[in-house]
């Protein structure tokens, strides 16, 4: 385990177990719920056989309306042959139908490739934190009384923060597993136009519900440095580290008014996905 998870397992565990005796217990539940912040579990969501199955489901749907499209295109390119009308060039519509297909097909394994970029980002947060305690405390992380110190600072600042950082880890995972499954229609809208701002919304809102697990504990590593770096163990470093928190639990509300208005201009990270997904069609 990352030495920065495991010293506020430890911190969390310590400042509980004076009121709950059974420690061990309780410290591999902290453990696994400081676990969840830091890191998407693959085997609660891409590598999860009920999840897998509900992509499966879905991606046997997608395919079924990708047949649909394709027989009423090839209908629509027919009829614009025959009454001189415009139409798709049947180059292009073959190269969308093969393109759309695929994604379809690979959207599991891309999603998963995802979650593993994320999960290495917040790693790398991690080895960065621990690296700046180093520095800051003669080449060693945390021995016990510093510990104990930092424990009594981030006993009453847990109890009142940190339970709503895993409630949205954890809302965040079953959001990703929803998302993950209805992968493949999602990118079947993208086939046709009319359909596109809906594959525009689920991408944008995909990529958020990915990555807003790095900037959040990307947030609460930089709070962490601050606050060691600023050495206040009083009433400023319960200030401090309360603030920390709320400032971690606050970045999934901020990213979703990014990301509605990012919608609601036309523009932003959907929008730059979309006209990728819809160029490489375009050009296949």
């Amino acid at each position: 385990m990352n030495p920065l998870v495991q010293l506020f397992a430890n911190l969390l565990g310590t400042a509980v177990a004076n009121v709950v005796q059974s420690q061990t217990a309780l410290l591999a539940q902290i453990q696994f719920a400081v676990t969840l912040f830091e890191q998407t579990p693959l085997q609660f969501t891409t590598q999860n056989a009920l999840v897998m199955a509900g992509w499966r489901t879905m991606t046997v749907v997608a395919d079924a309306l990708l047949g649909i499209f394709i027989v009423i295109g090839t209908i629509q390119i027919m009829y614009g042959d025959t009454t001189g009308s415009l139409r798709m060039p049947v180059g292009q519509f073959v190269g969308k139908a093969i393109l759309t297909a695929i994604l379809i097909h690979l959207s599991a394994l891309l999603g998963e490739q995802l979650l593993v970029l994320n999960n290495l980002l917040c790693g790398l947060v991690g080895v960065n934190v621990v690296q700046f305690v180093q520095g800051v405390n003669g080449g060693q992380f945390f021995n016990t009384g510093q510990q104990a110190v930092l424990s009594a600072v981030l006993t009453v600042v847990f109890g009142l923060s940190f339970v709503r950082v895993v409630f949205q880890a954890i809302k965040r995972i079953v959001r990703f597993n929803m998302l993950f499954a209805l992968s493949g229609p999602a990118l079947l809208t993208a086939f046709h136009p009319a359909t596109t701002p809906v594959f525009s919304a689920w991408i944008r809102l995909y990529v958020v519900t990915i990555f807003e697990q790095f900037i959040q504990f990307l947030t609460f590593g930089l709070g962490v440095q601050f606050l060691i770096a600023t050495k206040q163990t009083g009433l400023t470093g319960f200030l401090l580290a309360i603030a920390m928190l709320n400032m971690a639990a606050e970045i999934p509300k901020l990213l979703e008014r990014f990301g509605a208005a990012a919608g609601s201009q036309g523009g932003g990270l959907g929008s730059l996905l979309s006209t990728a997904v819809k160029a490489a069609m375009l050009f296949a």
